[in-house]
């Protein structure tokens, strides 16, 4: 009895010394550094595995945090861009250092795939693009779409004018619509956010759309140039529809998935930065220098005179016109700090950059401010709020039909000597050769855009349920994207080319104003069973309501001096309302076994008023498997990492939001207006266009982890394209919208990640990207047609069974019975594109740069027709000899020659638009941290100085400004030239710091 007493006794101790063990709190501190250079990182995030104790580094990278009731435990660290730690507690632990390793090839990092989850990358089944905050602007961007180019396989950004502000096209993964938007969706912290490009009304002036083209070609700004791109942590890029199927009928053009900045508990931080810079025309494209034989035969007598009188000088007008040395200031703060419960992330933005055209410029003003607040430790909400001011000045340039009132159009009709300047009285004198004086037209014309925006979400995330093994978590966001847009376009009537017209002066006042709206409920559960394997469920609902009105008001012979629309003989109203309510639902199952296989299955329902059925759901399923063969087989000896991927999934293209209606339209009859149908009536039983893609391919870590290769090969096909088909007259119509066509795309995507060198003193991290894309209509029920261009015989695209649909036609094109044709001149998609980023580090200096290549694809160079029609060309006296279709030869002055042909051979005016570009470049020096303390006192935490570049330097055999152009903005006929505003280069000095 009394051994047992004792054996009581002594188990009841051991239990209170157990429970006063595992009651003790632990008190822990420790500094967490960068593995190389031994520098702190501040905002490094400290948790406790499994549970919501946690605390950030502060800006010397040290932490401290108290563990309550501690027993066993793991502390993870992490920090973006690097490999995480975990660290195994025990009682004896206090003083922790922590050396974090780069992870510059992005091996680690976490991907968000849809709109609720996120994966490790190395379990990922689709290739997804994905950029850092430090990758995307290492050289200032005017905006964001700029700041893209050449840094994702499979995406294409296409500058459609270089005027500041100017419309930015991107493509993802090449063709996938043929008369709709090839832009793709955009997320903003989980909030689809709209990129419209509001028409300013120019065409009115330009009456661009008056004669070949129904395409509005005024080339504005794409709205999501309002974002900051300094606020961004990082962007993802679903490229297909394997990945991008979770959206749904948006989603066909892929998906841009953005996140902003956001706080950090600890000491708050505050940083600035500073650039200043200078921007100047990228490439001239020369002028012919006349002699008094030339100006004569050219312009007869009266040229003749006036390059007597000039004395048979040069006069630059591309200098006069596109000369200036714009002014280009960007000021950038931030500050973001908090405590455990409540984080905040503060921005603003002012930027100021000069065209290169007198009285161009872009200017904005921005602010965002970001909050985060546990309410418990499994409730957290969120909000997003981001305002933005900017306004442009682009001029007038582009395509006309009304008598050379555009830039382009006027310089290609002036003599190099023919002066177009101001007299000491401020008069400009009439351009003798062509129908405007464009000197005049920059000093007197105004083409401005004013927009006004505040993107605004709120986000709720619930953990219902935590367990050893399952968790139940709910998160409901909401968002509001609202933005004004008001344009002013004023000629006033002294101008040249309004002076000869019936009703001299016209000014154009416009607003529109967009609302979106989203409304998001998803909830997701996950189970992990005893045999590690992991099943997460996630199902969700959304409700999106988007409303647009545009209003316009064109008034023609105002009184002179006046610029009010009231103050004129003429006045016309436009006004478009457009209202577009959607609303879906998905479901989506994933199954991960140890991190070696993994599963994805889902599906996506929506139904849209812009169908013809509002009340039918399209569903779009989709499913994915990726193995890490690595985890099953030793493959050392060629990678350390190796997976295999197989994705499949199907996405929506919508119809324009009126595509199914028959619109009414103004007529003048004997002086009565009235109304009459449209020849276009639309499709009630229209429905989206659909994209079945397949992707596979596989990644790999090679060289001991200082490498990584992705490769992909993609299959898409798209259904039911929406297209004009033609109707019986007695219809009342010409044409109907409706899904008429089938297209098939196919590209392949490389990517390899290297780091050549990695020490101390000295890394390099580089990667290639590499793609091709090539499409072909598979079937068409209307007659193979023309688009992308102003008539056969000057160069158009052609949509043909068989053909590409950018292929490019031309007068030398012989049609068959059918109304089909069997040859092309070219195809304005590339060949391949390439792209070479690099980063050095050396001691405390950064230097990166960009080089970005495309090889072949072709531009139809109306720009240099323009000038062979004017007699400007440079190259216009040079000797050249055309083989004609006949097969004989002719030989003389190449801008004759071309002219002579005009009509049965297009191909003079087909250029290649290959190119290398180098995109950005910058240097920067970080000044050593006790030379920082010493010079401020320690009130700055660092110092740095840099320069940088963008668009350097531009390699090309084109005759035109540059080969990257698009005259139709975002739809899938880009490379048409009509001598755009030119393209710029830029070079700043900068200087940051922190406090």
């Amino acid at each position: 009895m009394r051994k047992l007493n004792i054996l009581i006794l002594t188990l009841l101790f051991s239990l209170f010394s157990i429970a006063a063990l595992f009651g003790q709190a632990l008190e822990i501190s420790g500094t967490v550094t960068e593995s190389l250079t031994g520098n702190p990182l501040p905002g490094a995030n400290i948790a406790v595995k499994g549970t919501n104790l946690g605390t950030a580094s502060d800006r010397d990278g040290n932490f401290s945090m108290s563990l309550p009731n501690f027993g066993e435990a793991t502390l993870v660290v992490t920090f973006i861009g690097y490999f995480s730690e975990e660290i195994t507690l025990t009682q004896s632990t206090s003083d922790l250092s922590i050396a974090m390793k780069e992870d510059v090839l992005k091996v680690s990092e976490i991907v968000v795939t849809g709109l609720a989850t996120s994966v490790k990358k190395r379990n990922l089944a689709n290739s997804v693009g994905t950029i850092s905050a430090k990758e995307l602007i290492p050289a200032p961007a005017q905006t964001l779409e700029r700041a893209l180019n050449g840094k994702i396989a499979g995406v294409t950004v296409t500058q459609n004018t270089g005027a500041p502000g100017g419309g930015i096209s991107i493509n993802l993964r090449g063709t996938s619509t043929i008369t709709g938007s090839t832009q793709p969706l955009y997320v903003v912290d989980g909030v689809i956010i709209s990129n419209a490009a509001i028409q300013s009304g120019l065409d009115l002036i330009t009456d661009a759309t008056g004669a070949g083209s129904a395409t509005p070609q005024g080339q504005p700004t794409n709205r999501i140039a309002d974002l900051n791109p300094n606020d961004i942590a990082n962007i993802e890029v679903l490229k297909g529809a394997s990945a991008a199927a979770i959206y749904g009928s948006k989603a066909s053009n892929g998906v841009v998935i953005i996140t902003t900045k956001s706080g950090v508990a600890g000491e708050t931080r505050i940083d600035v930065t500073q650039q200043i810079g200078v921007t100047s025309i990228l490439n001239k494209i020369g002028a012919r220098r006349y002699d008094a034989q030339t100006a004569e035969a050219q312009f007869g007598q009266a040229g003749l005179d006036l390059f007597n009188a000039s004395g048979g000088g040069f006069i630059d007008q591309e200098d006069i016109l596109f000369g200036e040395k714009g002014f280009l200031t960007q000021t950038t703060l931030s500050i973001r700090g908090g405590s455990e419960r409540t984080q905040f992330y503060i921005s603003g933005l002012i930027q100021d950059e000069d065209g290169i055209v007198k009285n161009t410029g872009y200017q904005k003003i921005s602010g965002k401010v970001n909050i985060d607040h546990k309410i418990s430790d499994r409730l957290k909400i969120s909000a997003y709020t981001t305002f933005a001011r900017s306004q442009s000045d682009r001029s007038i340039t582009g395509n006309q039909n009304a008598g050379a009132t555009t830039l382009g159009f006027a310089l290609a009709g002036t003599p190099s000597f023919v002066n177009i300047e101001a007299d000491e009285n401020g008069v400009f004198p009439a351009n003798p050769f062509a129908g405007s004086n464009p000197a005049e037209t920059i000093a007197l014309l105004k083409n401005k855009e004013t927009v006004y925006r505040t993107i605004n979400s709120l986000r709720l995330d619930w953990n219902l349920m935590r367990r050893e093994n399952q968790t139940l978590d709910f998160n409901a966001i909401g968002g509001v994207d609202f933005f004004s847009a008001e344009h002013f376009v004023f000629s006033p009537n002294e101008l040249q080319f309004e002076r000869d017209s019936s009703l001299p002066g016209e000014s154009i006042n416009g607003e529109t104003v967009i609302i979106f709206s989203n409304l998001y409920f998803n909830t997701t559960h996950s189970y992990t069973t005893a045999g590690n394997i992991m099943f997460r469920t996630t199902a969700g609902l959304q409700f999106e309501n988007r409303n647009q009105n545009n209003v316009l008001v064109n008034a023609n012979g105002l009184i002179q001096t006046q610029s009010s629309v009231d103050q004129a003989a003429s006045i016309q109203v436009f006004q478009t309302i457009s209202k577009q309510r959607e609303r879906g639902f998905f479901a989506q199952e994933e199954i991960d076994w140890n991190e070696k296989i993994y599963l994805t299955g889902a599906v996506r329902g929506d139904a849209s008023s812009a169908n013809g059925d509002t009340e039918k759901y399209y569903l779009y399923p989709k499913a994915s498997a990726s193995l890490r063969l690595s985890e099953f087989m030793d493959m050392s000896s060629f990678a350390s990492e190796f997976k295999l991927r197989v994705a499949y999934g199907e996405t929506g293209n919508l119809p324009k939001a009126n595509a199914k209606f028959s619109n009414l339209i103004t007529e003048n009859i004997g002086g009565q207006t009235g109304l009459r149908p449209a020849t276009l009536t639309g499709d009630p039983n229209i429905k989206p266009e659909r994209t079945k893609e397949i992707e596979m391919g596989f990644d790999a870590t090679i060289l001991n982890g200082n490498g990584t290769i992705e490769v992909t090969y993609y299959r898409q096909n798209i259904e039911d394209l929406i297209l004009e088909a033609e109707v019986p007259f007695s219809s009342g119509f010409s044409a109907i919208s409706t899904n008429a066509g089938a297209m098939r795309t196919t590209g392949w995507e490389f990517s390899l990640g290297l780091t050549p060198i990695r020490s101390k003193n000295l890394n390099w991290t580089s990667r290639v990207n590499f793609f091709t894309t090539d499409s072909e209509i598979t079937r068409l029920d209307v007659d193979p047609f023309g688009h992308g261009g102003f008539a056969l015989f000057l160069g158009e695209m052609r949509v043909q069974k068989g053909f590409s649909p950018t292929a490019i036609v031309g007068a030398e094109s012989v049609f068959n019975d059918d109304g089909t044709i069997d040859n092309i001149l070219g195809n304005a998609n590339p060949d391949f594109n390439m792209s070479f980023n690099n980063n050095i580090k050396f001691g405390n200096f950064d230097l990166s740069f960009l080089w970005d290549w495309q090889k072949g694809g072709d531009v139809i160079n109306l720009g240099k027709l323009l000038t062979d029609l004017g007699g400007t060309s440079a190259d216009f006296d040079d000797e050249v000899t055309f083989t004609l279709p006949d097969g004989t030869t002719s030989t003389g002055p190449a801008g004759t020659q071309r002219l002579t042909v005009l009509g049965t051979i297009t191909a003079p005016y087909i250029e290649s638009a290959s190119y290398l570009k180098l995109r950005e470049l910058s240097l920067s020096y970080s000044l050593p941290s006790s030379m920082v303390n010493s010079m401020f006192g320690g009130q700055l935490s660092y110092l740095r100085l840099g320069v940088a570049g963008r668009n350097l330097i531009m390699i090309a055999d084109y005759s035109g400004y540059d080969p990257e152009v698009s005259q139709f903005g975002n739809v899938v006929a880009r490379g048409v030239d009509t001598l755009p505003f030119p393209s710029s280069r830029q070079f700043y000095f900068n200087v940051a710091f922190g406090l």
